[in-house]
């Protein structure tokens, strides 16, 4: 068993990055090459009954902001079987995503995506764009049965996306346990337009689309933990797994596995191979044996608000400092204290204790670190 190998829903991942469903996976030979850059497996673009029509432009980006309008696979399902019989798999599985209206139609894709070879199946429940399921995202019993609709037809595992909203709530964890899904995939990228250009009074998107990226992964981390301690499944963290940082951030909060996408399409397939290479000299140069020793590692650190203990810690300037940070800018710790706690005294950065309330924010813009709080 290698150092990052990873069991997940029954499935021996060799390491724990799975190609997301995206166009990075729109077909055979995408996938393929994700595969052959060292991904324990990888999700189709959504399958639905009817394929969806091609719209361009489709993707932007800005900031390591993603927005992307793109909305299902393009294939039909006969198209979706000639490719997958194409794929080589290796070493690797495939995941379906598939998406339907109905708990009928979700089984009918189901047992279709499991005879032509799918090793398991992901549910695309909630979409950022296009036509919403109606109720779901306010029903967890919805969800429920489009879950047991599939995982009673079906002999692969099965995992269920959820969007941000879904993932906090306890009812639909619950749901989706209790209706016999393995795992949970979260979170589902957001609702976004990426600007208006003010000159000529345009949105520089023609639609609302699915946004992504290294800005979403605080509320991805927060779902992964909160998913820890409700769901009675597996979690699959997506959106912000832009790094082997990040997988390990992920994992440390309770996550199984990650799945890695839009990281996949500004790096080049090779971004696996050489995310997983830091990721397994990182875990070796701290002694790691296995991801085991890291999974929920961080989790006993966090509290509930309720318990968050009510004593007063003060800010202090540890380090001696002008006042003038490495970018150029004049007191930015002065300016941003709220409390008036900072300031200039001889040309130095003081704080003054009694002013200070302990809120910490110095400690986190300081570029040089130099304040510590106790």
């Amino acid at each position: 068993m290698s150092l990052l190998s990873v069991n997940f829903m029954g499935l021996p991942l060799k390491n724990p990055i799975i190609a997301a469903a995206g166009p990075w996976c729109r077909d055979a030979a995408a996938m393929q090459k994700a595969i052959d850059a060292g991904a324990a497996a990888v999700v189709t673009e959504t399958i639905t009954l009817e394929k969806s029509h091609m719209v361009s432009p489709r993707v932007f980006y800005r900031d390591g902001e993603v927005y992307n309008t793109t909305l299902y696979s393009t294939m039909s399902l006969e198209d979706v079987e000639q490719e997958a019989e194409r794929l080589k798999k290796k070493d690797a599985f495939l995941i379906c995503n598939i998406r339907g209206t109905t708990p009928s139609e979700l089984r009918y894709l189901g047992n279709r995506m499991q005879r032509l070879g799918a090793d398991a199946l992901e549910l695309c429940c909630f979409t950022p764009i296009g036509t919403k399921l109606e109720d779901i995202s306010i029903r967890p019993e919805e969800v429920g049965e489009m879950v047991r609709s599939v995982t009673s037809a079906v002999e692969i595992p099965v995992m269920v996306r959820l969007p941000h909203h879904a993932a906090l709530n306890p009812a639909f964890a619950r749901q989706i346990a209790q209706n016999g899904a393995r795992a949970i995939s979260a979170i589902e990228s957001l609702e976004g337009i990426n600007g208006v250009d003010i000159e000529t009074g345009r949105c520089t998107m023609a639609a609302i689309g699915g946004c992504t990226g290294a800005h979403l992964r605080p509320l991805s981390l927060a779902a992964t933990a909160v998913l820890h301690q409700l769901a009675d499944c597996e979690i699959a963290a997506m959106c912000g797994v832009e790094s082997w940082q990040s997988i390990v951030e992920f994992l440390m909060l309770g996550a199984t596995v990650v799945q890695m996408g839009s990281a996949i399409m500004l790096n080049g397939y090779g971004y696996i191979t050489e995310t997983l290479q830091k990721l397994e000299h990182w875990m070796q140069e701290r002694g790691y044996r296995d991801l085991s020793a890291v999974r929920g590692k961080a989790l006993s650190s966090l509290s509930p608000f309720e318990k968050l203990p009510d004593w007063l810690l003060h800010a202090d300037a540890a380090l001696p400092c002008d006042g003038t940070c490495p970018d150029g800018c004049q007191e930015r710790c002065r300016c941003a204290c709220l409390y008036g706690a900072i300031f200039c005294k001889n040309g130095k950065i003081a704080v003054d204790p009694d002013a200070c309330t302990g809120c910490g924010l110095c400690v986190s813009v300081c570029p040089k670190k130099i304040f510590t709080i106790g």
